[in-house]
């Protein structure tokens, strides 16, 4: 495993500090960060769009951002205020507010109402006007035993009315079986954030999702979540610029393996998973991370157009990715192809990979379309990486329909 040296691992220690102000930390993480891949515009990124995808427009956002209040000023740097115009700067359609919120809050009364008060300021202070990004309010549900869920597109108030306190005691799972039937949608995060050996104390933390990662039992509600998130946060622009940059030497380390590790699990678990991005930002930065071929720009377009697999995450060239089946028409990422033996890929880039179950088939140069023989009966996950992007898979042969197990 390669690793940087000593001076850059000093840098990483500074923007990790806990309980620094934006003077020192902050400031640091935000110059490491300004070398960060920043993917096109998205009305540029229009330009991707084949002519079969003429009913989608590409929508560009950030999944996980946090903001202060809720989040601790100590833990995060950046206001409300500061969010919108870091947004408007960057041209992005979404942002996703995730602030932090105790595992198991759900079971007490004066945690619920402190988070559903805190998470109702926050909608009361976004701007709604014509154009502006479209600001959906979630939260970033902190089990520091077991893992990250990104929680979003529900009405908390609705949810915690509907599960009581003392219902919750009874059955953690039903909070987020509840979540679900109210249109919300789960995102495991940054599921493969294992710790690494280093003097950086951050560094060595286990974030992932141990469903992942060590052998259970778990808690109901775990077991519960890991079978009914939709989404995996396979790129988080934190992870990627620091931990794998600085760290291991390969910025691409932890997306890549999400990925594949993803590529296993949709076989195993007979239901697609959703892979999406975010910049995980406390500080003075966000990043368009995940990308969605969208039927209209708001937030039922967002949401729809995620459930439905038709992502790519870092860049918006991924998201060129088709597929058909015996000359039929192309279909985007998320689609779900049955009784084929051979399928037809393409996608526009410069530099193009296609993956079948995690193991590259080829690369190819720009227009050209590659067969694959898929075999029937048997799962086929098909994606691609075009540039700087990767796409959400399409499932060829696969035992589920489109739509199943992601929607409530």
């Amino acid at each position: 495993m390669t690793r940087a040296p000593e001076t850059t691992a000093l840098f990483l220690a500074l923007t990790l500090l806990a309980g620094c102000g934006r003077s020192i930390s902050h400031h640091l993480l935000d110059a490491g960060m300004s070398s960060a891949h920043r993917p096109a515009r998205p009305d540029v990124a229009a330009a991707v769009l084949p002519a079969a995808k003429s009913p989608y427009r590409i929508l560009g956002g950030d999944m996980h951002c946090h903001v202060s209040p809720p989040d601790s000023p100590r833990h995060v740097s950046r206001g409300m205020e500061e969010t919108v115009e870091l947004a408007r700067a960057e041209g992005l359609d979404f942002v996703v507010l995730t602030p932090h919120v105790p595992a198991r809050f759900f079971q007490n009364d004066r945690l619920r109402e402190e988070v559903r008060e805190e998470l109702a300021a926050l909608e009361r202070a976004v701007p709604r006007g014509e154009g502006e990004p479209i600001f959906i309010v979630g939260f970033e549900y902190t089990d520091h035993r077991y893992g990250h869920i990104g929680a979003s597109f529900a009405d908390l108030g609705v949810v915690l009315a509907e599960v009581s306190a003392p219902a919750a005691v009874e059955e953690p799972a039903r909070f987020f079986q509840a979540y679900l039937r109210r249109g919300g949608l789960l995102v495991v995060n940054h599921p493969l954030l294992t710790p690494v050996d280093s003097i950086i104390r951050m560094a060595r933390a286990n974030l992932s999702w141990r469903p992942f990662t060590a052998p259970g039992p778990y808690p109901a509600e775990i077991v519960d979540l890991d079978r009914t998130a939709q989404a995996f946060e396979v790129y988080n622009l934190a992870v990627t610029e620091l931990r794998d940059r600085f760290l291991l030497g390969d910025s691409m380390s932890t997306l890549e393996a999400t990925l594949a590790r993803l590529d296993q699990e949709v076989p195993l678990r007979a239901r697609p998973l959703v892979p999406v991005g975010g910049s995980d930002s406390h500080s003075g930065h966000l990043r368009a991370a995940t990308f969605v071929l969208a039927e209209e720009r708001s937030a039922k377009g967002v949401r729809e157009g995620i459930v439905a697999g038709r992502v790519c995450v870092r860049d918006p060239a991924a998201c060129s990715f088709e597929v058909r089946a015996a000359g039929g028409a192309w279909l985007p990422p998320g689609s779900v192809i049955r009784d084929a033996t051979m399928v037809e890929v393409r996608a526009q880039g410069e530099e193009i990979r296609f993956y079948a179950n995690g193991a590259v088939l080829t690369r190819e140069a720009p227009g050209h379309t590659v067969f694959v023989p898929v075999t029937p009966g048997q799962c086929s996950v098909l994606r691609a990486r075009v540039d700087a992007g990767y796409s959400g898979p399409v499932y060829v042969n696969c035992p589920f329909s489109l739509g199943a197990g992601l929607s409530p």
